[in-house]
Parts: C-alpha cells; sequence; structure tokens
C-alpha cells in the first residue's frame, strides 16, 4: 500500500537537507490557506440604508460625471459583496448638493436626510491628476473618506476629522495621450472607476492582489 504524507508534515520535509526544492513551502502554504487577505477598514450596518456621496469643492474633476462614475462603481461593488444589499443611488444627493452651491450649502447629515439615507459615505476628492508634480506620467486619484450617521450627524468612522486618505493609482498610461482629449477622457474615467474600486475595498475583507488600496 503506497504511504500518504500527511499535509502538515510537508513543510518540514520540504526543508529537510536531503530533499531538493526546499521553497516548496511557500507555494504548500499558499495552496493550504490562499492568498494574503486584506481587512475591511470599517465594516458598515447592512441594515442601514447607504447613500455615497463624493464631493469636489476645489475641482479636482475636470467632469461631473466622473463624481457619479466613482460613487456608481463604489456602490455596485459593495451591493456585489453584498456589503450593503441595497444601496441608495448617488445621482439625488449629487443632484441636491449642486443645487445647494447657488444658495445657502446643506450639511452632508441634510443631504443625506433629504434622499432617505441613514449613512452616508462621503468622499471628498483632493487630487486627481494624470501626472504629478514630479512629471512623471502616473495617474492618481484621492479621497478623504468619512462615514456619517445622518441620524445624530455624528461621525461613525474614522476617529480623525480629516477623515481617512485613499490613494488609488493607475499604471502608466503615456502612450493614450498620444489619442488627445479622447485618450485624456479614457485615462480619466478609468481612474474614476479604479477610485470607485478602491472605495468599495475600504469597507470589505478581499485578497491582496485584488486590491488597488494604497497606490496599488
Amino acid at each position: 500500500m503506497r504511504k500518504i504524507t500527511p499535509v502538515a508534515m510537508l513543510p518540514l520535509l520540504a526543508c529537510t537537507p536531503y530533499i531538493a526544492g526546499c521553497n516548496v513551502i511557500t507555494p504548500v502554504a499558499y495552496a493550504i490557506h490562499g492568498p494574503e487577505k486584506v481587512l475591511a477598514l470599517y465594516e458598515p450596518d447592512p441594515e442601514k440604508s447607504t447613500v455615497i456621496f463624493v464631493d469636489d469643492p476645489s475641482s479636482q474633476l475636470a467632469q461631473r460625471r466622473l463624481r457619479y462614475q466613482i460613487a456608481d462603481e463604489a456602490s455596485r461593488r459593495l451591493m456585489s459583496k453584498e456589503v450593503i444589499p441595497d444601496m441608495l443611488d448617488s445621482r439625488p444627493i449629487l443632484n441636491a448638493a449642486t443645487k445647494e452651491r447657488y444658495g445657502e450649502r446643506a450639511s452632508i447629515t441634510e443631504l443625506g436626510r433629504g434622499v432617505g439615507a441613514d449613512v452616508v459615505i462621503y468622499a471628498v476628492v483632493t487630487d486627481f491628476s494624470l501626472s504629478p508634480q514630479d512629471g512623471t506620467f502616473v495617474p492618481v486619484a484621492n479621497m478623504r473618506v468619512k462615514v456619517i450617521d445622518t441620524a445624530s450627524g455624528q461621525r461613525m468612522w474614522p476617529d480623525t476629522e480629516a477623515g481617512y486618505l485613499l490613494d488609488v493609482r493607475i499604471q502608466q498610461r503615456a502612450s493614450l495621450l498620444n489619442d488627445g482629449d479622447n485618450g485624456r477622457l479614457a485615462i480619466q474615467s478609468e481612474l474614476a472607476s479604479r477610485a470607485g474600486l478602491g472605495l468599495a475595498q475600504m469597507f470589505y475583507k478581499h485578497e491582496l492582489p485584488d486590491s488597488v488600496l494604497n497606490g496599488r
């Protein structure tokens, strides 16, 4: 009868001096445990109606549609992962905020209540550029993110008033700039989608190779 080596012994056998290929430990461990996980930074309440509001007070985004694209991508990801099964559409709160700019601006809490949200995931765009100041072509999007309870008006996460800094980048796309405006629009759209993915990934556990957080 063929003897079967227990899985638990594989790492030990792999590093025995008389057996070649000591580096098989890593593949074996990967096969048993799977890839490393990135934990959620904050776990939202799936029972509370939630809306994402992407704000751009310093006009970092070239077009208003990019704000909706970021929020829509994040909302769809959170629903598909069943983190929050029924996200509210971000368009009404974005439209309401736009109207308020021509008069007295409402608070995030008031805007959230106005669209029937218990919770607002509030993301302020602080940078959305195709070329950083050092001249390299690495498109980057930065947002300050907070989670706000509309009933109390209190910040639920994070502890700091400034919010959590989300840093998302994409690989160099310098060749697309040769397409003029069409190429630039394509890069902006790709960066917005990736920013939306990063915003969603803050709120659910995911595999490290799939993470776009912290400039990955």
